[in-house]
């Protein structure tokens, strides 16, 4: 065990209450939010007459699959934390990327349809927001700039989802199939073609966010995030022009610009080697 793992197991008692906490809070909150929630939310789309109303019932539950699965990894975080083992700082890292990940998005469709506002999957989000940050920087004694520099990647990773997200609702909607005004697939050929890049360019941002943390060989890590960023812009940017000013009949604000613009950030980071290197502590 390395000087840097015994710093991070020891005292695991209180951060053991906190994983199984935020575990089994996060757990109930997903079951419990899908049953108090979910036919609202659809229903409230469907009156409404939104987009979205086609995807939520799909998209929402898997976000709450995806919650809950980040609660049980909570738990085995816990564990570790008790027993003061090695393995609990990597495996709660794990649990609190992917729980931030799952406890964002559903907070969209509940706020846009009015059925719950404020969005309920922030009880899960910001507490694992706060304790990610006492995590990386008490327990990993990560530096400031990199917490704040994981925090900009995971960002990327959200909203890069979200676009794939909005990209296949976008794409449903102008179906043939679904869409009895639509005779062919013009329509729907943009989302077609850049949902699947911002969901890989989502996943690989998702590598980058937890490799700077946990991999050794960060150089690596590196290149997923650079391949995540020129797939986003690539992708994300086209997607947001054709949204503000070919689709809309005048120039409207889209929110697919932010995926494809917080990728540009933190790709700026990524592309410098210096800059990469310093914020990675000088490791390679």
């Amino acid at each position: 065990m390395t000087e840097e793992t015994k710093i991070r197991s020891k005292k695991g008692g209180f951060t053991g209450v906190v994983s199984l906490i935020l575990g089994a809070g996060g757990v109930f909150l997903n079951y419990l939010f899908i049953f108090l929630h979910l036919d609202n939310i659809v229903s409230a789309e469907t009156a409404a007459a939104t987009e979205c109303r086609l995807v939520s019932p799909f998209f929402i539950p898997l976000f709450a699959v995806i919650g809950i699965l980040g609660g049980m990894i909570w738990l085995t975080a816990g564990v570790g934390f008790f027993g003061k083992k090695e393995w609990a700082y990597p495996v709660g890292i794990i649990a609190v990327i992917i729980t931030l990940f799952a406890s964002f998005w559903p907070n969209i469709p509940a706020m846009e349809s009015k059925a719950a506002v404020p969005g309920p999957w922030f009880l899960i989000f910001f507490p694992n927001l706060l304790v990610y940050f006492i995590l990386v920087g008490r327990k990993g004694h990560e530096s400031g700039k990199k917490a704040w520099f994981g925090l900009v990647l995971g960002m990327a990773f959200i909203l890069n989802f979200i676009n794939g997200i909005a990209a296949t609702t976008r794409m449903s909607n102008r179906l043939p199939e679904i869409n009895p005004l639509i005779d062919n697939y013009g329509p729907a050929s943009m989302y077609m073609l850049t949902m699947p890049a911002n969901m890989v360019a989502s996943i690989l941002f998702g590598i980058t966010t937890i490799g700077i943390f946990l991999a050794k060989k960060k150089e690596r890590v590196r290149i997923a995030g650079l391949a995540g960023m020129f797939l986003a812009i690539s992708a994300g940017f086209p997607l947001a022009f054709y949204s503000m000013f070919i689709e809309s009949a005048t120039p409207a604000f889209s929110m697919f610009i932010l995926g494809p613009v917080v990728s540009l950030v933190a790709g700026i980071f990524i592309l410098s080697s210096k800059t990469w290197n310093k914020l990675m502590g000088n490791t390679k």
